[in-house]
């Protein structure tokens, strides 16, 4: 193997991504990632390659120095959310494009992966530090929330969608589940609604909050009238658990949003 296909092109917390054969890159897991995490990206990868989606699909799997990896289509561009900082005008059209890509995921069928709604309340039951009040009134209503049988991707947002020169490709479908569409578009507007821009100037912040807002509007109006069995109500009933959910996660800045979120709601 060369130094050029060793080439490390991506660092994230679970893997690092590498330049691999023509056309591939390989997905290599570091040594302390769970044996059922790297089973259940294979068995999610496998489902979503078997679709017609927009995504790289799984080509193989191999073991490197000792190292899980799966070899994928390399896919050329930038995020979404970087084409939005360059080109802001465009806002719009990118956010119909990416409700149309979102639409699209929930046609499919995602049976045998976990279950969206049981990983939510598993969440809930053991986030600390909150009221218990706010615990019971979330499971609650999480408790009468359908499950549902579709894909969703449940990180859906534009640092996860490539621009390409052919079009969007959704990438990172390590947290996908099978679940209600709603519950999956509820995580996406807590994604960009309350996401931080860590190391914004005020006015840098008042931009940003603005553009999003024209991008979230864009993108709900157009999901709801691309997929009418999915109401803003079903959206918003979904709103609580998910938030709470993600408080678990712990992302800097970000949680001063969602609480004061969860306490006007």
């Amino acid at each position: 193997m060369t130094d050029t296909e060793r080439k490390v092109i991506a660092r994230g917390r679970t893997a690092e991504v590498l330049a691999w054969r023509d056309q591939q890159v390989l997905k290599l897991f570091h040594e302390w990632m769970p044996v059922e995490l790297i089973e259940r990206e294979i068995q999610t990868a496998r489902l979503v390659s078997a679709t017609d989606l927009p995504t790289p699909k799984l080509l193989g799997e191999l073991t490197l120095d000792g190292r899980r990896g799966l070899v994928y289509e390399r896919v050329a561009g930038g995020s979404l959310l970087n084409q939005l900082g360059t080109r802001p005008w465009s806002c719009i059209r990118y956010a119909r494009q990416f409700a149309e890509l979102h639409a699209a995921i929930h046609r499919q069928r995602g049976a045998g992966l976990p279950a969206l709604r049981a990983g939510l309340e598993n969440t809930i039951r053991h986030l600390e530090g909150q009221p218990d009040y706010l615990l019971r009134t979330v499971l609650d209503r999480l408790a009468r929330l359908p499950d549902g049988e579709a894909l969703c991707h449940v990180d859906f947002h534009p640092e996860q969608v490539m621009f390409t020169a052919t079009g969007l490709v959704v990438l990172d479908w390590m947290t996908a589940c099978s679940g209600a569409p709603a519950a999956d578009v509820a995580r996406t507007t807590v994604l960009i609604r309350f996401g931080p821009v860590l190391d914004a100037t005020w006015l840098m912040q008042q931009l940003a909050d603005l553009l999003r807002g024209i991008f979230y509007r864009t993108y709900l109006r157009r999901y709801l009238e691309l997929n009418p069995s999915v109401t803003i109500a079903d959206v918003n009933a979904w709103m609580m658990p998910v938030a709470l959910a993600r408080m678990a996660e712990g992302i800097p800045g970000e949680k001063s949003r969602l609480l004061a979120f969860l306490r006007n709601t």
